[in-house]
């Protein structure tokens, strides 16, 4: 047990943990949270936390002043079957008639193996047998196999400090008191958590270097937002933990998550966590008012251009990073021509892309350089770059880690193989790694690659793209294991695709 410092008023009319009836609901007011961890010896447990306003409870008097006291009755299922259960008296700090009961905390390990697990936890005024007792449930997973690099939850703090002797909140030597509710009012400034990634000496290899990589997203968008977050470097190990804090105090209101990415040494993501919260802080209406001045900026930059055409290229452009919903929109303004419409399209697209959290005429200016390249590049006769296949893998997933180019392979058309080490998905702004395209040139009198085969999620996939690659030549097709066409046994595409250079 522990007192908590942070003050709970706000807590109790906003959002918290979605597991945890309102106070509003139940006389009881606590909030309660969980996180899973594994050992070294691979005994993962569950560690759950509960934070109890001491107010909601009756008080008790003793011989030194007043008290609360809860009763708590934890039962663990799986599959309908009682596996563990825990009933206990959690007793709150003494305090005096004059002052406020203070919040506590409560902290339980439950070694559990792997599984789904139903939580139900009931909580009890020990003082007042009349109140209303609180029915909190939860399901939680348990997967440790320890074939992949894996990891804990998410640990949001409440504070942490070097430990000076080990206790309940232990935990790499540190005390760490949880953070019970995924809502940070204006009170709050940092973001505090814990984390730990296993496996990493088996997966990486042993005494090899990998980073961890912190930041924070817009729930909505899964926009990034570069100035909240930081790296670490680490040396693998069989458990590896991280105990970081990210400054919110600049945070504008809104849903985000907490992004943790480990990298190996090909900056290619082995492992990626999130945590949702949701932040209030009003106190910053000088970021909306920043980004209405950017807003403003982007629609006179807009506003000035009067040029039919070229605002209808400012609009098609935008189609390989727009949603379905967009492309039809971008449809109807290339066939409307409506000067004012297509301003209006191009400022709000932005406009939701940037949210509160970027510069919309920044992230046009730096997508629109990238469209020159393409118009520059990977135009296909009088198709504009933007419109075809390498130009709009261009635009949707930045510029290939690696393009290998062969013109004049014997036996094949023109063919590029493409390799990217990390990819990042425009359209859904989901990120990818190790990911390739294939283009090929069909027709050797123009500079048209079309795209035959790519393992990146949505795009078109052929297994036997080899086939694709070959003159007139079906030779082996056939056999539904060959991937190497008749007379193609020198060429080196295969080997390029597994090796790009």
């Amino acid at each position: 047990m522990k007192i908590l410092k942070h003050s709970y008023k706000v807590l109790q009319i906003l959002l918290f943990t979605a597991i945890c009836p309102s106070p509003f609901l139940a006389q009881i007011s606590a909030y309660y949270s969980s996180c899973i961890f594994n050992t070294p010896q691979n005994q993962p447990y569950l560690e759950t936390y509960l934070t109890v306003v001491g107010k909601s409870l009756a008080r008790k008097q003793t011989n030194n002043g007043e008290q609360n006291s809860l009763a708590v009755a934890l039962i663990i299922k799986k599959n309908l079957e009682v596996v563990k259960t825990n009933s206990y008296r959690l007793n709150g700090p003494v305090f005096t008639t004059s002052n406020t009961p203070p919040t506590f905390i409560d902290v339980q390990r439950y070694s559990l193996p792997n599984g789904t697990y139903e939580i139900e936890l009931t909580l009890t005024d020990a003082n007042d047998s009349l109140k209303k007792p609180l029915l909190i449930k939860q399901t939680v997973s348990v997967m440790y196999y320890g074939s992949t690099i894996e990891s804990s939850d998410i640990q949001a703090l409440e504070s942490f400090n070097k430990s000076v002797k080990l206790g309940p909140l232990t935990k790499s030597g540190y005390d760490l008191v949880p953070y019970t509710v995924n809502y940070y009012p204006e009170s709050t400034k940092t973001l505090n958590f814990y984390f730990e990634a296993y496996n990493t000496d088996k997966l990486i290899g042993e005494n090899q270097q990998f980073v961890y990589t912190y930041y924070l997203e817009t729930e909505d968008g899964k926009t990034k937002l570069t100035s909240y977050g930081s790296f670490k470097k680490e040396k693998t190990s069989a458990v590896n933990p991280l105990l970081a804090r990210i400054d919110i105090s600049k945070l504008g209101t809104g849903n985000y998550n907490l992004v943790m990415d480990l990298k190996d040494e090909t900056n290619g993501i082995r492992l990626q966590k999130k945590y949702f919260f949701h932040r209030l802080n009003r106190a910053v209406d000088i970021v909306a008012l920043q980004n209405e001045s950017e807003k403003t900026n982007l629609a006179e930059y807009v506003g000035h251009c009067n040029d039919v055409d070229t605002l209808k290229m400012y609009v098609e452009c935008l189609w390989p990073i727009a949603n379905g919903t967009d492309k039809e929109r971008i449809i109807n303004q290339a066939l409307k021509k409506d000067p004012s419409l297509m301003k209006k399209f191009v400022v709000d697209f932005w406009q939701r892309r940037a949210a509160d959290t970027a510069n919309p005429l920044k992230l046009w200016s730096n997508y629109y350089q990238k469209v020159q390249i393409a118009m520059a590049n990977f135009k296909c006769g009088k198709q504009k770059g933007y419109y075809t296949e390498r130009g709009r893998v261009f635009l949707q997933y930045g510029a290939p880690s690696q393009r290998s180019q062969q013109l004049n392979e014997p036996n094949t058309y023109p063919y590029e193989i493409w390799l990217y080490y990390q990819a990042t998905d425009a359209v859904t702004s989901q990120s990818f790694s190790n990911r390739r395209f294939v283009f090929v040139n069909h027709n050797l009198g123009d500079d048209c690659f079309t795209l035959i085969h790519s393992d990146m999620r949505g795009e078109i996939t052929n297994p036997r793209w080899q086939f694709e690659l070959t003159r007139r030549n079906n030779n082996g097709l056939a056999d539904p294991d060959n991937n190497t066409p008749a007379g193609t046994q020198n060429n080196q595409f295969n080997e390029i695709y597994s090796n790009p250079r």
